[in-house]
C-alpha cells in the first residue's frame, strides 16, 4: 500500500480553538494551531463557534473563518452552537454545510438545550437535516449527584458527573434521532453503556455516528488522585479502569466511527491557580498533537488495534464526516492528496 494512501493526513473532528470557555481564554489560537499542524501533519479540524453576547453567530463565524484562513493552511469544518439565535437565523449557515452542536448540560453557562428543544430543532430542520453534534450528560442527574457530593478534590468530579448521566442523555438523544430520522453525532463517548446504546440505535437510524477520545481509551480516574490531578479535569470525567478497558474492546469491535481529541487547551497557570478549589478549575485537556501518536504507542504497538484501523479512525473517516454535504469538500480532498473525488 502506498504511504500517501495509508496516511493521508490527520483530521481531528473535535477541536476547541480561538474561543473563550467558562471565562478562560484558550491557550491555542489559529496561529498556534497553524504551527502545530505543520509539525504534526494535521490536514483538517472540526472547530466550534459558540454564540456569545455582543456579536451574532454569523458575525463570530465570519471572524473566526477569517482568522483561520490567515493562519491555518488546512481545512476547517465548523460546528455552530446557537444560544439565542433562531432556526431562521442559523439556517443560511447550515446551508453552507456546517453542523450544529448542542449540550444537554451547562445550564449555568447558558448553552444548555433541553431534549424538547433539540427535538424542536430537528422538526424545524427536517427539510435540510444538518448533522447535530450533542454533548450528552443529563443535567438533572448532574444536579442531584453534585448536591450529594461536594467538590473537595479532583476525584470528586467522577461522583458529580457519573456514567449514569451520560447514559440517560445518550438514550434520550438517540430516541429523538430515531424518531425524526435525523443525523446525530454523539461526541466524546466516555462510557461503555452509552457506546452500546449507540450501536443499537444505529440499527434504526444509520445516520447516527459517534466518537471517543484518546484520554478515555488510555487513562482512568486514578489520574485524578495524583498530586496534579486537577490538570486532568475534563468533562465528562475520566472513568474507571473497567470502563476504560471496555471502551478499548468496543473500539476493537468497530463501535466508534472516529477518534477525536476534544482538544480544549487551557493555560497551565489557569489550571493551577485553583488547584485547591477544583470547582473553579477550567475543564478540558489538550490532545490535538498527541491524537495519533498516543493511540499508536499505546494501542497499535501493543497489538490492540492495527495501524490501518487507526488511520481509518483518525484520518479517513473524520474526513468523510467533514466532507458530507459540504460544498468545500474538494478542498479537503486536495489537502488529503486525493484527485479522484470519490
Amino acid at each position: 500500500m502506498r504511504s500517501d494512501k495509508l496516511l493521508p493526513g490527520i483530521c481531528d473532528f473535535h477541536v476547541h480553538v480561538g474561543e473563550k470557555i467558562g471565562g478562560y481564554e484558550l491557550r491555542d489560537d489559529f496561529a498556534a494551531l497553524g504551527e502545530l499542524a505543520r509539525r504534526q501533519g494535521i490536514a483538517a479540524i472540526g472547530a466550534f463557534v459558540t454564540e456569545e453576547p455582543g456579536i451574532s453567530l454569523t458575525g463570530k463565524l465570519r471572524r473566526m473563518q477569517a482568522d483561520a484562513r490567515q493562519h491555518f493552511e488546512g481545512f476547517v469544518h465548523w460546528h455552530l452552537t446557537p444560544v439565542k439565535a433562531t432556526v431562521e437565523e442559523v439556517y443560511p449557515l447550515l446551508e453552507e454545510g456546517w453542523d450544529l452542536k448542542f449540550y444537554t448540560t451547562y445550564r449555568q453557562s447558558g448553552i444548555y438545550k433541553s431534549y424538547k428543544e433539540i427535538g424542536r430543532w430537528m422538526e424545524e430542520l427536517a427539510g435540510l437535516k444538518p448533522r447535530i453534534l450533542v454533548h450528552c450528560e443529563d443535567d438533572a442527574v448532574i444536579a442531584q449527584t453534585s448536591a450529594a457530593h461536594p467538590f473537595k478534590t479532583a476525584w470528586d468530579h467522577t461522583l458529580r458527573r457519573p456514567e449514569l448521566a451520560e447514559a440517560i442523555a445518550v438514550e434520550r438523544v438517540l430516541d429523538l434521532a430515531v424518531r425524526h430520522n435525523h443525523p446525530v453525532h454523539i461526541v466524546h463517548v466516555s462510557t461503555p453503556g452509552a457506546a452500546l446504546l449507540i450501536a443499537e440505535a444505529r440499527q434504526h437510524n444509520p445516520l447516527i455516528t459517534c466518537e471517543t477520545a484518546p484520554h478515555y481509551l488510555l487513562y482512568d480516574e486514578d489520574k485524578l488522585k495524583e498530586p496534579d490531578g486537577h490538570r486532568w479535569l475534563c468533562t465528562p470525567p475520566l472513568r474507571s479502569k473497567e470502563s476504560r478497558g471496555l471502551l478499548v474492546e468496543l473500539l476493537q469491535d468497530g463501535v466508534f466511527d472516529i477518534i477525536a481529541s476534544d482538544h480544549c487547551p487551557f493555560k497551565p497557570a489557569d489550571k493551577d491557580r485553583y488547584k485547591d478549589t477544583p470547582a473553579k478549575v477550567p475543564m478540558g485537556l489538550p490532545g490535538l498533537a498527541s491524537l495519533f501518536p498516543s493511540i499508536f504507542e499505546n494501542l497499535v504497538e501493543r497489538g490492540l488495534i492495527g495501524l490501518e484501523t487507526l488511520v481509518e479512525l483518525s484520518c479517513r473517516r473524520p474526513a468523510e464526516l467533514m466532507a458530507c454535504n459540504n460544498p468545500a469538500r474538494y478542498r479537503l480532498e486536495e489537502l488529503l492528496g486525493r484527485t479522484d473525488h470519490e
